[in-house]
Parts: structure tokens; C-alpha cells; sequence
């Protein structure tokens, strides 16, 4: 049984929780309220537990302004926390060495040493000469800001070692055609 502690109207549907009347939530009891008081020596009727508020209303809805829809309420972030509606500030990026250069100069070495004479031919080897020497300028110019210069290295012995390679076989393949 239930009952509106405003007007005393009581209702016994489990389903309703607000007075018809009023709006006021109904008090869930095993007891018809009287208005007389309670004989003395008597226990109280048992109340459920009362969960804590929330924090954006009042303890008791059924005092005036007790309750705020959640689109009216005040945003109740603390201070020093972003609101949730603002994007996050961007990410801050370590400003770390950089090697990119020398390392495709590395890579572009070794593949016209090992396998780019099958059809590249000393193109690989050129351009790993170009990178490792770039590499190695910008290494010399801000030692801070780029590093590889292994790498940067190894890439110009490669290249040099690509293009000596095809420069040897372009003299050998014309003083082969001279002799004939």
C-alpha cells in the first residue's frame, strides 16, 4: 500500500509512484497514516534506507525546486577540469632526432649493392649518394635535431661502391666493343 504524504490519498497498483493529485512521491508502507499520533512506547513504521542524492538536486524531490532536469542543471566539473564539451587540447609531440634520410640512404645503398643490378641498375646507388650526403649536411648543421649519421655512411659507401660498380662495367663494356 502507498500513500501521498501531502493529501493522504492512497493507492494500493505497485506501478505508481507519484500522487495523481499532486505529484508528490508516494510513501511506500505497510500502514494506513493516521492522524493521530503514535501510542507511546510504539516502533516506528520500517523506512528503506534513503540513497544519497545526486548532485545536482535536492535530497527530497517533493520540496519546491528539488529537482532540475539534467539539460537546466548547472555543469558541476571542478576547477582546473576541462568541460567535456571542449576538445582536448592537441597532443605534444617529442621533438626527437631525426633520421629518415640516412636511413633510406642506407636502404637504397644496399639494394643497388645486393640485388639492384638485376634491373635498377645504378639508379638505387645515385640516389643513395644524394640522400647520404643530405643527410650527412643536415647531421653536421643540427647534430641536435638529426641523427643516422652511421647510417648516412654506410649509405654513401654503398651508393659509391653501386655506382663504381656500373662505372666499371660501362668502361669494360666499351673498351670490350673497341677491341672487336
Amino acid at each position: 500500500m502507498k500513500y501521498c504524504p501531502q493529501c493522504q490519498k492512497q493507492y494500493s497498483e505497485t506501478w505508481i509512484t507519484f500522487c495523481s493529485d499532486d505529484g508528490t512521491v508516494l510513501i511506500d508502507s505497510g500502514y494506513t497514516p493516521s492522524s493521530q499520533p503514535p501510542p507511546a512506547g510504539s516502533r516506528p513504521p520500517y523506512a528503506p534506507p534513503v540513497p544519497e542524492s545526486p548532485l545536482w538536486g535536492a535530497s527530497d524531490p517533493n520540496t519546491p525546486g528539488g529537482w532540475v532536469a539534467p539539460d537546466e542543471r548547472q555543469p558541476s566539473s571542478p576547477p582546473g577540469v576541462t568541460p567535456p564539451w571542449q576538445p582536448p587540447p592537441p597532443p605534444i609531440y617529442p621533438k626527437g632526432a631525426s633520421q629518415g634520410l640516412a636511413v633510406a640512404s642506407m636502404v637504397l645503398g644496399l639494394i643497388g649493392l645486393f640485388v639492384g643490378w638485376i634491373c635498377l641498375g645504378p639508379i638505387p646507388g645515385v640516389i643513395a649518394l644524394i640522400l647520404g650526403f643530405v643527410a650527412l649536411a643536415q647531421i653536421n648543421r643540427a647534430p641536435d635535431l638529426n641523427s643516422g649519421k652511421p647510417f648516412a655512411i654506410v649509405g654513401i659507401i654503398a651508393g659509391s661502391l653501386n655506382v663504381l660498380i656500373y662505372g666499371a662495367l660501362f668502361i669494360l663494356g666499351i673498351l670490350s666493343n673497341l677491341i672487336r
